[in-house]
């Protein structure tokens, strides 16, 4: 064979004609890494062969079962369910009970200014009869908000006599048991002392929205499975700490959903150069119970510790089989492109004009890895033998080799051409001739193993957190798993599909590359007839568009055939079934984009409705919100003239508010107003907020065509407060359409809908009266086409004239709840004023937002109708076709039912939810909506069904 390995005819080469062979130069980066795994290699196959392999694997395998077990069994430590907690409750006199739980915590700072607490718990325990277990338990935690709490300096007395304790430590915990040595029964005193560091952590204070230095702490610890009949919590702190508390400490008992609580003040027997808080509760507490003190202190006034290691594991131990899946695949590329690189032929090459032998033209191209060409080298080979006399025979030879040139290199040649390269016998050919290997060795063995192993593992504790609370908030885990799931189908692709070349291979491939350095030389691809041997070759390795047109050119004499003829035996042939024209790849595209696009919308766009969501003022997510009650309003809307014909709305809202303390955070006040009518900003502001007459904290936020207005008061109030708020929209007029006439509408709201229930309701606060006013120019008023209250029946529309002749005019109302509460007819609306002006009276309105905003609700829901429309399309087309009992040939029409009906159901149904989520139940547009996925999902059905019962029997 021409440039074989062999040395003969080798030294009669001339130099000038000899090309240079470089190898290929790696990056350092590379080099080193590959290095490294091959030393690995060399020292595991020093240590062992196929027994320490086979233990490696058992190794993996233990690790991949493990994924398993977590990913499908049971959960490992689930938190207590409310079954689990009443359960317990009822078997409460299976172990000893606390008829008393006295816990008294010293808290001082060290000289690096970090908390050091003491903490002394008298427990008077009472064992019932015929107890099966005689040993008595406590844990403590040893971690606390990414802190370790060291728990330290321990002591258990038991009535006096001090106890050997043993200590069972665990990862979060430490659990305490105490063996008395008998079985006890009736009460007991029971003593345990003990100090613990660093309980503080930084938070943000949920009324203020700050950071702050927070010690919240559960006196009963990570898991007390004892009932407790009384309790007594007493804290004591250094008067420089109680300097800086943010407001006064809370104490608190709960169980589940049921729980009370209460702010605490000092003690008048504080030690002095102390401040001691305390709270007690005679409230039985069933096992599994928290019993929490808080006191929010100033940032900074604590030294924080580093977070503890453990911290760093919970957090972060879950993405270690990421990390480990993210070296290995640096290091498989790293593999790939040195360690198993193609073995070196010669330094040089020489130019050959004969074809390789015993290699056909496929196998060559699987060598030069050039699938683009490998069917243009085939179809040119078969022309290159078909000096036969059936003329027909050569003429379709050679159709065929024109068809492979014109579909070379193009894109919708590639998925065809790729598939065709990938599942030929030449891939497995090549090992067997020894042209290429497959590489083994440990290496190998952990790219196959530790992908599969750690995902698994990477899925598995997945679900487990999935069962916990959220460890950090830098924990993404479905982001996490995702990305380990990509290494590893990266790194099991390449471990799986490396077949670097053999000597034997590369001394092929430089005598193929020769070959194209020949056809170079001597322009080949333009002056060859089409029965040389060489020409199959030649295309090889080179760009496939610009090969495909000489080649096409070359051939093109030689075909006699007519061209209607030769169309049709280009079909016959079916060469050109696998091909992708544009208007196919642009099905295929548009059916991905389809899908893609409803996702993105889904999770991008704001809710498709028309109708306002439920205010967040209402919903008591807002901490302190339900703290408050609106015992009277007073409000005072003015409608003003601006330059240039504009308008601009000023509101003074004077409320008196009813500030209550029975709440682990202080009241705040929460107002909530339209702030974009119909896509038209108005323009809201919040001037100013005071309290008794002293300026407020607020903070405001714009969500859902809204502005929330809520203060951010740090100290506990209660009782009736005089609140003023001061608003301005500077835009309050808005383009809108009245029975087909265009007006200028402008729109107060005073209270959303539903503030009759919205509005926090406490039985020992007297509501009302509440008081609107509504005062505007005459001119304003006099050519009005429209002018209420809203609701209409809250009142009747009687502007009376301001004194002093300031030419403005004032409409007032007044409510006031009856025995039953607020009367009906001020419930069905917004309360507040709608006054419509001729069109142009107020400059800067806009006309066409009001129906884009229309538009874009709908929008989604007519996507949703369109893309249901087009999933019935297509499955009647599908259906009639499979009804013929025909196989559809394929074409534009096949690939758009096959692709586009399911993708457009798939982007309805992703649509059509989200769309009905925001669409009132007697809106006729919600019937449309759901009729069109109804019957989108039916028609597909049927499809289905049709083409099972089209399909030969065998």
């Amino acid at each position: 064979m021409i440039g074989s390995d062999g040395a003969s005819g080798t030294d009669a080469v001339e130099p000038d004609t000899r090309i240079p062979d470089p190898a290929p130069r790696h990056t350092p980066l590379w080099t080193v890494l590959s290095a490294w795994l091959l030393r690995v290699e060399r020292w595991l196959q020093s240590r062992g062969g196929s027994r320490l392999r086979g233990g490696l694997w058992q190794l993996w395998g233990l690790v991949a079962v493990g994924g398993i077990l977590l990913l499908v069994g049971p959960v490992i430590n689930p938190p207590l369910t409310l079954d689990d907690l009443t359960d317990e409750a009822s078997d409460v006199t299976d172990t000893w009970i606390a008829r008393s739980f006295a816990a008294d915590y010293r808290v001082t700072t060290d000289e690096d200014g970090r908390l050091v607490t003491d903490v002394e718990e008298r427990i008077d325990a009472f064992f019932p009869k015929d107890l099966d277990d005689r040993t008595i338990e406590r844990v403590l935690a040893t971690e606390y908000q990414g802190h370790a709490l060291d728990p330290s300096a321990i002591t258990v007395t038991l009535d006096g006599v001090k106890q050997d304790v043993t200590r069972e430590r665990a990862a979060v915990f430490l659990r305490l048991v105490v063996d008395p040595g008998e079985q006890l029964t009736g009460d007991h005193e029971l003593v345990i002392r003990y100090r613990l560091s660093d309980l503080a952590y930084v938070n943000t204070d949920p009324a203020t929205g700050q950071p702050v230095d927070l010690l919240r702490w559960d006196v009963f610890g990570p898991d007390l499975q004892q009932a407790v009949a009384k309790l007594d919590v007493r804290v004591t702190i250094p008067q420089d700490l109680d300097d800086r508390l943010v407001r006064q400490p809370y104490g608190s008992l709960a169980w589940t959903l049921i729980g009370a609580g209460q702010w605490l003040s000092p003690e008048a027997d504080s030690p002095p150069g102390e401040v001691a808080y305390a709270f007690t509760s005679d409230d039985a507490a069933p096992p599994h119970a928290q019993a929490r003190f808080t006191m929010p202190f100033e940032a900074g006034s604590i030294t924080m510790p580093p977070q503890s290691w453990i911290f760093w594991v919970q957090t972060f131990g879950p993405v270690l089989p990421m990390l480990v899946l993210a070296a290995t695949l640096l290091l498989s590329f790293a593999a790939r492109a040195v360690a198993w690189g193609d073995a070196r032929g010669r330094p040089w090459y020489l130019a050959q004009s004969e074809p390789p032998d015993g290699i056909s033209p496929r196998t060559a191209a699987h060598l030069l890895r050039s699938p683009a060409t490998m069917e243009l080298a085939e179809r040119l080979k078969d022309a290159a033998i078909s000096g036969t006399k059936q003329q027909a025979k050569r003429q379709a030879r050679l159709i065929a080799a024109a068809g492979a040139a014109k579909r070379a290199g193009r894109l919708g040649d590639r998925p065809r051409a790729l598939r065709r390269y990938l599942t030929g016998p030449e891939r497995a050919g090549q090992i067997r001739a020894g042209l290429r290997r497959v590489p083994k060795g440990f290496v190998r063995d952990w790219f196959i193993a530790a992908p599969i192993a750690l995902t698994l593992l990477q899925w598995g504790i997945v679900r487990q957190l999935s069962h916990q609370t959220v460890l950090a908030v830098v924990w993404w885990p479905l982001a996490f798993v995702a990305l380990s799931t990509v290494f590893a189908v990266i790194v099991l692709a390449i471990a799986l599909t490396a077949r670097p070349l053999t000597r034997k291979g590369a001394l092929v491939k430089q005598h193929l590359l020769g070959i194209r350095v020949f056809a170079e030389r001597t322009q080949l691809l333009d002056r060859a007839t089409l029965r040389d041997r060489l020409l199959p070759y030649a295309v090889l390795g080179t760009p496939p568009r610009a090969t495909g047109r000489r080649v096409a050119a070359l051939i093109a004499p030689e075909i006699t055939m007519p061209a209607a003829a030769a169309d049709r035996a280009s079909r016959a042939d079916g060469s050109t079934a696998g091909f992708l024209t544009g208007p196919r790849i642009a099905v295929r595209v548009l059916a991905v984009l389809l899908v893609v696009g409803a996702i993105v919308a889904v999770n991008v766009l704001p809710a498709p409705s028309l109708e306002s969501e439920t205010p967040r003022s209402y919903t008591g997510d807002i901490p302190g919100s339900t703290l408050t009650t609106i015992a009277t309003a007073d409000l005072d809307a003015e409608l003003t003239r601006t330059d240039g014909d504009g308008a601009r709305l000023r509101v003074t809202e004077r409320l008196g508010v009813d500030f209550s303390d029975e709440g682990s955070v202080p009241a705040q006040v929460v107002r909530e107003w339209p702030a974009v009518v119909d896509g038209q900003d108005l323009g809201l502001t919040v001037d100013r907020v005071t309290v008794d007459g002293d300026d407020a904290p607020f903070t405001t936020e714009h969500e859902d065509g809204r502005l929330l207005l809520r203060t951010t008061f740090a100290d506990v109030r209660t009782g009736l407060h005089d609140v003023v708020i001061q608003t301005t929209a500077t835009r309050p007029a808005v383009s809108a359409s009245v029975d087909g006439r265009e007006v200028d509408r402008v729109s107060w709201v005073g209270f959303l809908d539903g503030w009759t229930s919205g509005v926090a309701w406490d039985e020992d606060v007297a509501q009302g009266p509440f008081r609107l006013s509504f005062t505007a120019d005459d001119e304003l008023l006099d050519d009005a086409v429209d002018a209420g209250w809203t609701p209409t029946e809250a009142g009747a529309w009687r502007p009376a004239a301001s004194e002093g002749g300031s030419g403005r005019e004032t409409a007032t109302i007044e409510l006031a709840p009856d025995d039953g509460g607020w009367p009906l007819d001020v419930r069905g609306d917004d309360l507040g004023v709608v006054l419509d002006l001729p069109a142009g009276t107020v400059a800067g309105t806009d006309t066409g937002a009001a129906g884009w905003a229309r538009a874009a609700a709908r929008a989604p829901g007519l996507f949703t109708v369109v893309f249901a429309g087009i999933a019935v399309l297509g499955s009647v087309i599908g259906a009639v076709g499979a009804a013929r009992r025909r196989a559809p040939k394929p074409g534009l029409l096949r690939d758009a039912v096959r692709w586009l009906t399911p993708s457009a159901l798939a982007a309805a149904v992703i649509l059509g939810i989200w769309t009905l989520n925001g669409v009132a139940g007697d809106d006729p547009f919600g019937d449309l909506v759901l009729g069109g996925l109804i019957a989108g999902v039916v028609a597909v059905i049927a499809w289905y069904g049709v083409v099972m019962w089209a399909r030969p029997r065998a």
